[in-house]
């Protein structure tokens, strides 16, 4: 099968019969089918584990959003309990890209009439402390006008802590990213906010 050559002081084999050697000039030579399909197998894997990791994250934002808004549902609580002598409440005000914690304090303290745009609490924005492309919807009874803006939807908490519902129901908002959704639900005697599926 092999020997030492005596002219070039080199171990040489010899293939099986039947067989020739591979070139050793470095000349390039073809892949095999079963190496093609061993790489179009890693390929399918590849792209299969990274479809699913996309769901993953999608998910996973949507989440984060959920419970991001949540802690600032209960924020704005605290809020207008630990404000309530500057003013009747505090408000979570929408944006299209985010939304602003404020309080509401009365223009006039002593006849506590007026009440106008306190100071800002908290503010977050999109891209920045959630991801970009989610929305929040709220259910139409569940919102009044911005107090600083009246254009815009905000989610009312007294200074009782209580929220400001036209009504006795449970109100909703949705948080929202292609497919994936959460639901925050908000008590309407306690404000207590949850999220959930």
């Amino acid at each position: 099968m092999g020997g030492w050559s005596l002219s070039t002081g080199r171990h040489t084999t010899v293939p099986p019969a039947g067989l020739t050697a591979l070139p050793r000039d470095g000349a390039p030579r073809g892949n095999t089918a079963i190496e093609v399909g061993l790489a179009i197998a890693i390929i399918g894997i590849v792209v299969t584990l990274s479809w699913g990791w996309q769901g993953s994250v999608t998910q996973r934002r949507v989440q984060n959003a959920s419970y991001l808004l949540e802690g600032d549902l209960r924020l704005t609580q605290q809020t207008a309990v630990t404000t309530s002598g500057n003013g009747p409440q505090a408000e979570l005000c929408l944006r299209p890209d985010g939304y602003d914690v404020y309080t509401v304090v009365y223009q006039d303290p002593v006849a506590r009439t007026t009440p106008a745009a306190g100071g800002i609490v908290k503010k977050v924005n999109q891209g920045q402390e959630y991801a970009n492309g989610i929305q929040m919807t709220p259910d139409g009874a569940a919102t009044y006008s911005c107090t600083a803006d009246g254009t815009r939807q905000a989610i009312v908490y007294l200074a009782s802590g209580a929220p400001k519902f036209p009504d006795t129901n449970t109100h909703s908002i949705q948080v929202t990213i292609g497919s994936q959704s959460r639901t925050i639900t908000i008590q309407p005697t306690t404000g207590l906010a949850t999220v959930g599926p």
